[in-house]
């Protein structure tokens, strides 16, 4: 019997006496009874009808019943259902294939009408129980993804990780549960892991080098489950039993999640395992899901970062000028030390991914420090113009200040428009305590941040952004624009560089108009110094 009521009963014999008896013995226990002669005929009624357990005879013509076990065991919607066989004599050999190919049980003919209704109802019993625990772990599973699902994730991986493995701890009968990590270069490191014996740990070693790939490889062909812990020195010792499932930020394998046993008797069946693999399957979805992205942005920082430094460590860059001359008598004044990577990389991209991950000062200091040393063969007189950020110019620190002392010539300080600036009073008293140097604002004319770094901050030069210089010769509002922002600039007190001169009727319009110098390939190209 089960919770809903009788359950129905399929007889499959080819001897119809046989076949009724059996039908009227378990009518009269109670139970719902349909009858099949053939194998045929048994498979179309477990499809069009609610069938709770099968009593099959081994020996049919056509398709006997070791034919019959491995259909319905071969579709998911009878993969589970109860077969109990009926075996005449000598058929000792199709009662092992019967049990091999998924039979659950089996009875000798002649049939003990008594014993045949006792091993129905206690595999009825088992069934329904096994169905109980099912939902049960089932709606555990879900109450879990949904908490998961609910859960306040920090955006940071360690923190996350931390954070799912201690609910997973708690809502869970894990004996042990880990997040790891996919990193540079095919590396795996442990974000956070739990066990019975240890508790919450945060972090964790490295996986070695060959163990890691071999990890990895696993997962790459999906969900896998082992007896031992493949996690060596990360496993645990309270898990005797680990299921592993692959974190995904998109198509991207980002990271591990594991979760293990003790093999507790039935703990280690392989039912019990297949639903371990589940568990850790639906758990890493949802982990993928909340912070895969975290995971994927985490790994391509820490790749970022290796490369930059080995860029750094091996001088991968240097410096080149170009020069700044008065638009009247055509004189270089100046120069602009710009930086060139050897990998052909936009500086702005190495500039950015640096800020990025927090190198930006390491990166600045590397370059200034090249374009500095390389000054000493500039001719005598021309100012250097660097650039520099606000955040350099703030932090202030003792290498920047000697670095600014040995410069071979005058030194000016480049802002762009595109780096805010959160206080103009600390940037004022920065610059006030490096000396004798000149401050440039570059970008003139392309925003409104520009007008208020020269309003505040008082520079020396202003730089004319090259959108406004290119092709001014034939542009009355490029024209008058300019003239506004000369006689802008006479009242601030501050000198303009039009920067981006290609022509020389650019170079003579701008001088008409009262710009002072002029910068663009007109005059020069950045070289470095021969």
């Amino acid at each position: 019997m089960t919770a809903a009521g009788p359950a129905t009963i399929l007889v499959v014999d080819d001897e119809e006496d046989v076949r009724r008896l059996v039908a009227f013995s378990l009518k009269r226990s109670g139970f719902e009874v349909l009858e099949a002669a053939s194998g045929a005929a048994a498979i179309e009624l477990v499809q069009s009808e609610s069938v709770g357990l099968i009593v099959l005879d081994v020996s049919m013509p056509l398709m006997s019943g070791l034919d019959v076990v491995a259909t319905l065991r071969s579709r998911s919607g009878t993969a589970t259902l109860p077969i109990l066989l009926m075996t005449g004599s000598g058929d000792e050999d199709s009662v092992i294939q019967g049990l091999a190919a998924g039979a659950d049980d089996f009875l000798p003919k002649p049939v003990r009408l008594d014993e045949l209704v006792a091993r129905v109802r206690a595999r009825l019993r088992m069934n329904a129980a096994w169905s109980l625990e099912v939902e049960s772990e089932l709606r555990t599973r879900a109450d879990v993804v949904a908490t998961l699902g609910q859960m306040t994730i920090s955006a940071a991986p360690d923190e996350a990780a931390t954070d799912v493995v201690r609910e997973l701890a708690k809502l869970t009968d894990s004996d042990a549960v880990a997040v790891l990590q996919v990193g540079v270069e095919g590396g795996l490191r442990q974000l956070a892991g739990y066990d019975r014996a240890r508790g919450l740990r945060k972090g964790g070693r490295p996986l070695a080098a060959a163990h890691a790939r071999a990890v990895l490889d696993r997962t790459r062909e999906g969900p896998w489950i082992e007896e031992v812990s493949p996690l060596g020195d990360s496993g645990y010792a309270s898990a005797e039993i680990t299921a592993g499932a692959p974190i995904f930020a998109g198509d991207d394998l980002v990271g591990i999640l594991t979760i293990g046993i003790a093999a507790r008797g039935l703990e280690s069946s392989p039912v019990r395992r297949a639903r371990l693999l589940a568990a850790a399957i639906d758990y890493a979805n949802v982990l993928g899901m909340r912070s895969g992205s975290a995971f994927a942005d985490q790994r391509d920082m820490e790749a970022t970062r290796t490369r930059l430094r080995q860029l750094l460590a091996a001088g991968r860059f240097h410096p080149v000028f170009q020069p700044i001359v008065d638009l009247e008598s055509r004189d270089v004044v100046g120069f602009e030390a710009l930086t060139r990577f050897d990998d052909g990389v936009a500086p702005d991209i190495h500039f950015a991914e640096a800020d990025n991950i927090g190198m930006g000062y390491d990166l600045e200091m590397a370059t200034l420090r090249a374009a500095v040393k390389a000054a000493v063969g500039l001719p005598a007189g021309a100012f250097l113009s660097v650039n520099a950020s606000p955040g350099l110019l703030l932090r202030n620190d003792r290498a920047f200040r000697r670095l600014i002392e040995t410069s071979p010539t005058k030194l000016v300080l480049e802002l762009t428009e595109h780096v805010p600036i959160p206080d103009y009073d600390l940037v004022r008293e920065a610059i006030a305590r490096l000396g004798d140097i000149g401050l440039a604002v570059d970008d003139a004319g392309a925003g409104y941040a520009s007008f208020r770094h020269i309003l505040e901050l008082r520079p020396t030069y202003a730089k004319l952004d090259l959108s406004l210089i290119r092709g001014i010769d034939g542009d009355d509002l490029r024209q008058g624009l300019a003239a506004g922002l000369q006689y802008f600039a006479y009242r601030t007190g501050c000198r303009l560089i039009a920067e981006g001169v290609q022509s020389p009727a650019e170079a003579d319009v701008l001088q008409r108009l009262g710009i002072m110098y002029g910068q663009g390939y007109l005059f020069g190209r950045p070289v470095p110094i021969s």
